[in-house]
């Protein structure tokens, strides 16, 4: 059965979501190879330190348990912050790393990194495999699968968390389409002391889509892809489109596309009750500064972080350029940028 894959991709090239684009559509990078999913023992950024102790943690979310890993600090003693790290988008595991046919293309390992680092400043979480992935595939149904389910997954984990008596505060972390998801999860109800929104849109995915796809297509495809993609979110066959954009309308994907086009994630965070991070990478070539900034005017009393060589997977990158960043998201022991964690534990250190 295919993976959900909502908002990529083809030929190698994945336009929005954990991931992205790595040649312009339908080229394939000269000289790539396929990474390691774990490079070897002892690199720092693939293994977890010797500080940090990591256990399974199982999230139920309706009829699925959702695989994920719970890490503590090694000298953890009396109750502590915990922050549900929430993932991006396509079938992006619990360390950030895309599965199947995608796992060449996102081997970061973000989320497994941010895991580790949180837990060394004295911060506990849990990241998880989304509902897509492994034997969960099996008991889903792709074609009627939305985005309300996903936030319903980050509810369950939020509420796994807050009747844990380790715990003296959840944080919610989203990343991408995470942090959109988190901002629906608290608006829902998720029980949560604030959340954080890792390089997230300010934008309804529609505006997002069509300017990545403008970046990489001539305008003629751009006036065919409007076309296709109304055609196809009505429920009809999307007709003529450049081929490399054909991934991005699968029927089967069809139903979630359907749902998150409704969402507008400016409107959404003017509406939340608890405090808000938005932490924005300025070399980031998928979401923008100018999405970060749509954020705080929506919600003035929110935090915004700025790293200015951070990009979407928040390495330091020196130029925009989206070739010279491939090794950003395939190398896993590049550093991730100094900047990301201490913003996060400062500001969970001053929430009441």
């Amino acid at each position: 059965m295919q993976s959900l894959r909502s908002l990529f991709l083809l030929s190698g090239t994945v336009v929005f979501g954990s991931v992205l684009t790595f040649p312009a559509l339908g080229q394939t990078p000269t000289g790539s190879s396929t990474p390691p999913l774990v490079a070897p023992a002892g690199a720092i950024d693939t293994v977890p330190p010797k500080t940090v102790v990591e256990t399974a943690f199982t999230i139920q979310s309706g009829t699925l348990s959702l695989s994920g890993t719970l890490a503590l600090p090694a000298n953890y003693s009396h109750p502590i912050p915990v922050a549900l790290i929430v993932a991006g988008s396509g079938p992006t595991d619990r360390n950030g790393n895309s599965a199947g046919p995608l796992r060449a293309q996102n081997n970061s390992n973000l989320y497994a990194i941010l895991a580790w680092q949180l837990a060394n400043a004295g911060i506990a979480s849990v990241r998880y495999d989304k509902r897509v992935l492994g034997d969960n595939l099996q008991k889903i149904d792709l074609a009627s699968t939305s985005i309300d389910d996903f936030i319903a997954d980050a509810i369950a984990g939020a509420r796994r968390l807050v009747d844990d008596r380790r715990f003296s505060k959840v944080i919610l972390i989203g990343h991408s389409e995470g942090a959109e998801l988190v901002l629906q999860a608290v608006n829902r109800g998720a029980p949560a002391s604030g959340i954080v929104m890792m390089s997230g849109a300010g934008r309804p995915i529609m505006a997002i889509l069509r300017e990545q796809i403008s970046r990489q297509l001539p305008p003629e495809e751009i006036v065919k892809w409007d076309s296709a993609f109304a055609r196809y979110l009505r429920g009809e066959a999307p007709g003529d489109v450049h081929p490399g954009l054909m991934s991005l309308l699968q029927p089967t994907n069809r139903h979630f596309m359907q749902t998150w086009v409704k969402y507008d994630p400016a409107a959404e965070i003017a509406k939340v009750k608890v405090p808000v991070l938005i932490i924005q990478g300025g070399r980031d070539i998928q979401i923008s500064e100018a999405d970060a900034q749509a954020l705080k005017a929506a919600r003035p009393a929110a935090k915004l972080v700025v790293i200015p060589a951070a990009n979407h997977v928040f390495r330091a990158a020196t130029t925009d350029d989206r070739m010279a960043q491939v090794k950003l998201y395939t190398d896993p022991t590049i550093p991730v940028v100094p900047e990301l964690v201490p913003a996060i534990v400062d500001w969970v250190g001053r929430l009441r």
